[in-house]
């Protein structure tokens, strides 16, 4: 699962940026007369930053950017929301609010770049809804055996990479926009190598360097490095399910200790726990444990996991979602995620699962 912007929309080139600013001029089909709201994005948060009245379909906004950035364009009757990329330009929207998502926006380079990116992925998720299809129907009708299903997984996962290898070709061609910036947080930056993450965020030239994708895939690759195999792990202290406080390396020194971050809601995190269990079972009297991280917001719905699942090792939580400290110093975007700490507390392998993961304890204790 993964923890994405909340809108999947589209960043501006530096090209188009003119020092003259931005004029949006609007005509929308069938609107009744409405305050339109301007929202900008800010802490990862839609924020109104401006309002006109649009009258007959009419309305307009003006202003400018010193980087190219998303935006959103509210409606209220009926509600409505237009996303789309701010630079520089003169850009005009032609649509009907019975479908204000098909607006047509001209007037934005990167906007028609966006668009031609989206066809691209549009074009190579076929294959993998297709699998999707076969994998509902033989659920549905029982056929779904162990091997076809493996089968099936092994063919999303291939499929899958090549929508990556698109999505990367398509950043490094066009590193000069800003659009590349957002493809590579909002698609990339969990399906490619630290090496790569960094030689792509590099090449991005200093004009676009203030926009806020670039500035979080610089602080993702900050957390990278203090985080990536070989480093230390990096103590904490959070509250167990009774309130105590309790310190990460209390529980280290002797042992390999797997920091679990997972969450009661999460269904992949839940399929997993199983395994968990079967190998906490194994190895911990070998030299195993194993130290659960829950991103849960409501408390009882974690311990019921907790129950349910027959987790019997040490967890905390501050019950704070997404917002937890310790999944953001380790630089976690999607869950389940985990770190396995050696006797030594040093990082030694990151986000192992199922057959990874018993095989390296088994490597290593065995």
């Amino acid at each position: 699962m993964k923890k994405l912007l909340v809108i999947a929309a589209v960043a501006l080139t530096l090209a188009s940026c003119s020092s003259k600013g931005y004029k949006i001029e609007a005509n929308i089909e069938g609107a009744t007369d409405q305050m339109v709201v301007l929202k900008g994005m800010q802490d990862n948060e839609l924020i109104a930053l401006d309002s006109v009245m649009m009258t007959e379909g009419v309305f307009q906004f003006t202003g400018s950017l010193d980087v190219p950035d998303i935006y959103a364009i509210d409606f209220s009757m009926p509600e409505g929301r237009l996303i789309l990329f701010l630079e520089n330009s003169n850009i005009t929207i032609t649509g009907s609010i019975d479908n204000i998502m098909a607006s047509e926006i001209k007037g934005s380079a990167t906007q028609d770049l966006f668009t031609e990116f989206n066809k691209i992925q549009e074009e190579m998720s076929m294959p993998l809804m297709e699998i999707q299809q076969k994998f509902q129907a033989a659920a549905m009708d029982g056929s779904l055996t162990p091997e076809l299903e493996q089968e099936l997984r092994d063919q999303f996962m291939a499929e899958n990479e090549k929508m990556v290898a698109a999505a990367k070709d398509f950043v490094v061609e066009n590193n000069t926009s800003v659009l590349a910036a957002y493809i590579t947080l909002a698609q990339l930056v969990n399906q490619i190598s630290f090496e790569e993450l960094e030689t792509i965020v590099s090449s991005f030239p200093k004009e676009i360097q203030k926009s806020p994708f670039v500035i979080t895939l610089n602080e993702k690759l900050d957390v990278e490095k203090l985080t990536a195999i070989g480093q230390p792990f990096i103590d904490f202290t959070h509250p167990d399910a009774d309130g105590n406080l309790v310190t990460f390396s209390s529980v280290t020194g002797e042992k390999y200790v797997l920091i679990d971050f997972w969450a009661g809601w999460c269904t992949p995190c839940r399929r997993e726990n199983p395994n968990l269990v079967n190998l906490y079972k194994q190895y911990s009297d070998k030299g195993f444990d194993i130290f659960g991280v829950s991103l849960d917001r409501r408390k009882q719905e974690w311990l019921d996991a907790v129950k349910d699942d027959g987790l019997t090792w040490t967890q905390v939580s501050d019950v704070s979602g997404w917002e937890n400290p310790i999944a953001k110093m380790y630089g976690v975007q999607s869950i389940p995620a985990n770190l396995l700490i050696g006797p030594d507390g040093k990082i030694i392998a990151k986000n192992l699962r199922g057959e990874d993961l018993a095989n390296k304890l088994a490597e290593l204790l065995d």
